[in-house]
């Protein structure tokens, strides 16, 4: 009978082989996570804009208080909208701009994974890991600062 182990070299080779693979697959996997909170975190922005569209439609006017105090408000919630989400995928809280007079001018701002509001301030297109730090911002019915979306 031969009870014979693996060798070093066996050993070895399985560990690069390992290694080989992790490399290729943790910057893509990072990828992924990012753009799926990338998506939810438009999503979300898209649903808050229809919220004060309809709201500004109904009222001539869009609402002058904050996020916070809307998600809470009983004449916004859930008639406007079932659940306002307070936070984008990054968990940092949005930035909601109202025009100062009644009018139908508001922009709802996400600041990205740095969580900084200084970014570049048009549609651009995502091709490296740092383009997740842009800001999203929906203005008005559309997005104005953001990710292209590919049709």
């Amino acid at each position: 009978m031969n009870n014979r182990g693996f060798t070093l070299i066996e050993l070895l080779i399985v560990v690069a082989i390992i290694g080989i693979v992790a490399a290729i697959a943790i910057p893509n996997l990072l990828v992924a996570l990012q753009k799926g909170k990338q998506k939810a975190t438009m999503g979300d922005l898209k649903s808050v804009g229809t919220a004060l569209e309809v709201y500004s439609t109904d009222n001539s006017m869009v609402p002058n208080a904050d996020l916070v105090t809307l998600g809470t408000a009983s004449f916004f919630i859930p008639f406007y909208i079932k659940v306002l989400p307070q936070r984008d995928g990054w968990g940092t809280p949005w930035d909601y701009e109202h025009g100062a007079s009644p009018s139908d001018q508001y922009s709802v701002t996400s600041y990205g994974r740095d969580r900084s509001p200084i970014s570049v301030n048009e549609l651009y297109l995502v091709t490296k890991l740092a383009d997740f730090n842009n800001n999203i911002t929906f203005s008005n019915g559309q997005f104005t600062i953001g990710p292209v979306i590919k049709k």
